[in-house]
């Protein structure tokens, strides 16, 4: 507290004046949390509002998994700085689309998490910089900054490597779906049946996989036609792959060829491409084991190696 009193005293100059600065500062920020918090709870506690937002968020009719009130409290932060791309596609929506949320509030949870974890960050860190010794003005204020920036991106990040990983995994899954859905389609099964039976298949060992082709069918009974539904599997997916075996797919189906031999030299030509790139992967192992071999083990090598003839030779040195 009293770190906080020089820092500003330093800036205003006055004494008094700095503590009526710091006074008001406090019940300014008190009074705005106090209020922030009651406005949020008082609107989570009205049934009216609480109906209308599940209404908004598609909850009207399902009650089977209703959101809990910390994720509405993100919903109302967050949707006050995100209310343009609430609609449609948006780069935020197909990024975590890809990231595998695909909740209506997806978008509002992000941004307000984006906006609210900064600030925990720098009260965190304006709590700890009265423990730090010889702490100048300048130093602080380089604290608050990265405190800053590392809450600010840490979402991203996170959002980013999950996307990648999940990407990955339904690269490596896809041939073997490929591989299920030839044979379902070539012993009689329709495209969309086929489907279905490749998503019950893979449920255990590629849930993620398993859920994209269980859209895609509840797409195909809802109505909408096979090839919008794959195209929608190639938009939630990112994977480029994936959208160019939608384009054979619907080609096939526009001109009535068979959809078992599309599959087969599809998923021959997919699993090749998987050789392909596993191979490209264990030969930059040899590169990639220079830097290691250079900072860690070769020190230790030299070290056993020559480090008793080094000793012996400073002894003979050390005689003379």
């Amino acid at each position: 507290m009293n770190y906080l009193l020089e820092l500003i005293n330093r800036m205003v100059g006055n004494e008094q004046l700095t503590r009526m600065l710091f006074a008001g500062l406090i019940g300014l920020s008190v009074v705005l949390v106090v209020v922030t918090l009651a406005v949020l709870v008082k609107g989570l506690q009205s049934p009216v509002q609480r109906r209308l937002m599940l209404i908004k968020r598609g909850h009207g009719v399902d009650h089977r998994a209703p959101p809990s009130n910390l994720q509405m409290m993100l919903e109302q932060v967050g949707q006050r700085f995100s209310s343009g791309e609430t609609r449609g596609a948006s780069a935020t929506r197909t990024l975590l689309i890809h990231a595998g949320y695909r909740s209506p509030s997806a978008v509002q949870v992000y941004w307000a998490i984006r906006l609210l974890l900064p600030l925990l960050l720098m009260g965190i860190a304006l709590l700890a910089l009265p423990f730090i010794p010889n702490m100048s003005l300048l130093l602080g204020g380089g604290i608050l900054a990265v405190a800053l920036g590392v809450g600010w991106l840490i979402p991203a990040i996170y959002v980013s490597s999950r996307k990648k990983s999940r990407m990955s995994r339904l690269l490596i899954a896809f041939p073997d779906a490929l591989d299920l859905m030839v044979v379902c389609v070539e012993s009689g099964l329709a495209l969309p049946q086929a489907i279905e039976r490749v998503a019950e298949e893979m449920a255990v060992s590629q849930p993620d996989l398993a859920m994209e082709l269980a859209l895609v069918n509840a797409e195909v009974r809802a109505g909408v036609p096979s090839t919008e539904a794959l195209k929608h599997l190639a938009e939630r997916t990112g994977l480029e792959d994936i959208r160019g075996l939608v384009s054979l797919l619907a080609q096939s189906i526009r001109f009535g060829t068979s959809v078992g031999t599309t599959l087969r030299i599809y998923a021959e030509e997919f699993r090749d491409r998987r050789t392909q790139l596993a191979e490209e992967k264990a030969a930059k192992v040899g590169t990639k084991l220079v830097f290691p071999l250079i900072f860690c083990l070769w020190p230790s090598f030299f070290l056993v190696a020559i480090g008793p003839a080094i000793i012996s030779v400073f002894k003979v040195f050390g005689k003379i």
